[in-house]
């Protein structure tokens, strides 16, 4: 027996996409039966057909202001509750629950994953106990790196608060990011944080990865934004806080701490042990510091370390090296 009908008024649903305006004729579900929390004779939300709400499992429109169109299909045990817009092919199904969100253009929201106050856009998948939120936009954009198939996901037990999510971006494990930009082929994973605030994003982009136990913290200064690019990495219990950029091919990990600002690593450098880089520092070209070192700018003076260097035991450098002195 089915467990909903569609009613008989019509109701014209306008938006407007690339300039362009447009409308869909959309028909409102009623509930025939009960099933789960639905009584029978309960009005639900708005569909453009029967193809838009599975007649099988406990899946349900709750709210009278949500749309569901465009191929869109919401099957299983689904739940949209609040006013949502699912549209342009996307997929909502298993136990998955959209809250007040928005989801298209062929996104895939499954397994327990929760969208809430959000909007997830393109080709991606949320799944496992996935858990978006916040205000975040996901934007999955396929087709920009040699590896034309590889989607956006998010999924395991990550939480994304407050954040941008986009093109093909991985985000699992139990990975806390807020108020994150991650974007490219970024990683995120296992214990990872993330931890922007609203003043400043915490920024992760290109093909860089953090994961571990690590922590990238902004800070509340106009230029507290900590930014990893080019295949950088913060792994182990390593902290990043700050005005810190890390560019190509960093590695920072153990239980290493970078703060204050500007602070620059480029070129394969390596902080790892306990080692600290504190303040106005540039470290490239494969610099290595490690085990209780201390690499520490005052007063806003600029300290420069370069070249096939290394920085270890309890060594405390706090100015630019005269050349070969280390």
């Amino acid at each position: 027996m089915s467990k909903y009908e569609l009613g008989d008024d019509v109701r014209k649903f306008t938006w407007s996409e690339g300039g362009e305006k447009k409308s869909v004729a959309l028909r409102q579900i009623r509930a025939l039966r009960d099933f789960a929390d639905v009584k029978a004779g309960a009005a639900g939300g708005w569909v453009e057909d029967e193809e838009s709400l599975s007649q099988q499992g406990d899946c349900w429109i709750y709210d009278e202001n949500s749309v569901v169109f465009g191929g869109a299909r919401v099957s299983g045990n689904a739940r949209l509750t609040q006013p949502c817009d699912i549209r342009d092919g996307a997929k909502i199904s298993d136990n998955a629950w959209i809250d007040h969100a928005q989801i298209s253009e062929r996104a895939h929201v499954s397994g327990n994953a929760m969208v809430q106050s959000s909007q997830v856009r393109g080709e991606c998948h949320i799944f496992g106990e996935a858990r978006v939120m916040n205000g975040s936009l996901v934007l999955a954009a396929k087709g920009l790196t040699p590896d034309g198939e590889q989607q956006l996901h998010i999924y395991g037990h990550a939480t994304v608060s407050a954040s941008r999510i986009v093109h093909q971006a991985q985000i699992y494990g139990h990975a806390l990011v807020t108020y994150a930009f991650v974007e490219h082929r970024a990683e995120i994973y296992e214990n990872a944080m993330l931890e922007g605030n609203e003043d400043n994003d915490v920024w992760v982009c290109d093909c860089a990865r953090v994961y571990g136990n690590a922590r990238i913290v902004a800070g509340r200064g106009e230029e507290d934004v900590p930014t990893l690019r080019y295949s950088a990495q913060v792994y182990g219990h390593a902290v990043v806080e700050g005005n810190c950029v890390l560019k190509h091919h960093v590695d920072v990990f153990d239980h290493a701490r970078l703060s204050g600002g500007p602070l620059m690593l480029d070129g394969g450098a390596r902080i790892f042990g306990h080692a600290q880089v504190k303040g106005n520092v540039l470290i490239e070209e494969g610099v290595q510091v490690f085990d209780n070192a201390i690499v520490e700018a005052f007063n806003g003076a600029p300290l420069h370390l370069r070249g096939h260097k290394t920085v270890n035991g309890a060594q405390h450098v706090t100015r630019t090296p005269v050349l070969g002195a280390i």
